[in-house]
């Protein structure tokens, strides 16, 4: 198992030093000199309004999750902020698809409110459940547009349409597989057991003395966990909130890159750069780099080279669009976790 894990780490390595050093590779052909000029030519006004969109992303992100929290136990947004941020630096630093700052902020949730972290968790989940719905749409759109309009090798067309796909059965299952296992479903009253008496988990069986106790124990995380996202699900009223919200959020972020782009020159319309900013976030998700980094920038100038942008002007913008996020979630991330870990401490 160990020289498993090992060589799958290795190849996970590969790839983002492969990835990284393409793109560095690229950013040397087209020219430090030249993306150094194109952004000199930018507007501060244009970088600080980006800045500032940039900002009111993370807010409304923030925003969404407190509207999630039941009405009763809902925090005020400027205490569950710093956390929110917390959770944006933890899924900044790990790789994959931005599951690594759930467990950050159900962590100094439970320190900062109380309550069980698995309850914590399962309200995250139902708002990224929402956000990812609405994500799913813009991509479908923008993977669409890329297929039957842009000019790139029909192999990157399939393998993009592919990966699609692949989510949306991965997501159809996820629900299916929700309606099979609940607190209450045949499935589970066949794990629980299959679990607590199976040879390779004694250690569960040293924790619960009987199986009783182990059940009670996993139907309560169970149910921590799903509830919060059958609630959201079930009322119109919430499950509207938090799709209206994760669509002006996507749409604020990709005007922020919109700004950047049109004070730099670049003849691009608002949704061909919805169609770059949502096909590279995608590329960034299914990466193995932490954040996505190296994956979403490259995939970004490959986009605007198909667009016909010129390459020292997309390199800026693309640049500048990164920088400005990795302040954010690097930079007032990590110091809302770094204050976060003082107070409450960190396992």
């Amino acid at each position: 198992m160990g020289k498993a894990r090992a060589a799958w780490m290795a190849l996970k390595l590969l790839a983002v030093l492969l990835v990284v050093g393409l793109l560095c590779y690229t950013l040397e052909r087209i020219g430090l000199r030249r993306i150094v000029a194109a952004a000199r030519r930018t507007d501060p006004r244009s970088i600080a309004l980006a800045a500032g969109l940039f900002l009111a992303v993370f807010w409304l992100w923030a925003f969404r999750w407190q509207q999630v929290i039941g009405r009763a136990d809902r925090p005020a947004l400027l205490r569950i902020f710093p956390i929110f941020m917390a959770g944006v630096f933890g899924n900044t630093i790990t790789p994959g698809a931005r599951m690594g700052g759930e467990p950050v902020r159900a962590y100094y949730m439970s320190k900062a409110f109380g309550g069980e972290k698995t309850r914590h968790l399962g309200v995250m989940l139902a708002d990224k459940l929402g956000y990812s719905a609405v994500f799913f749409l813009f991509l479908a759109a923008s993977v669409l547009y890329v297929v039957g309009f842009v000019p790139i090798p029909a192999i990157y067309k399939a393998v993009l349409g592919g990966l699609v796909l692949l989510i949306a059965a991965a997501t159809a299952s996820g629900f299916l597989l929700h309606k099979q296992v609940g607190v209450r479903s045949r499935v589970l009253g066949w794990l629980l057991p299959f679990l607590y008496h199976g040879r390779l988990l004694e250690f569960i069986r040293r924790r619960f003395r009987t199986y009783q106790q182990f059940e009670r124990y996993a139907i309560r995380k169970m149910d921590n966990v799903l509830s919060p996202i059958g609630q959201a699900a079930g009322s119109p009223k919430a499950l509207a909130k938090i799709l209206t919200i994760s669509v002006v959020s996507w749409v604020v972020f990709c005007w922020a890159h919109y700004v950047l782009f049109r004070a730099l020159g670049a003849d691009l319309d608002f949704a061909r750069i919805v169609v770059i900013v949502t096909v590279s976030t995608f590329c960034g998700d299914v990466s193995v780099s932490p954040g996505g980094a190296g994956f979403m920038e490259a995939a970004m100038l490959a986009l605007c080279a198909a667009f016909g942008v010129e390459q020292g002007v997309a390199a800026a913008a693309i640049l500048m669009g990164r920088g400005i996020y990795y302040a954010c979630s690097l930079g007032l991330g990590g110091l809302c976790f770094a204050v976060l870990a003082a107070r409450y401490g960190r396992r």
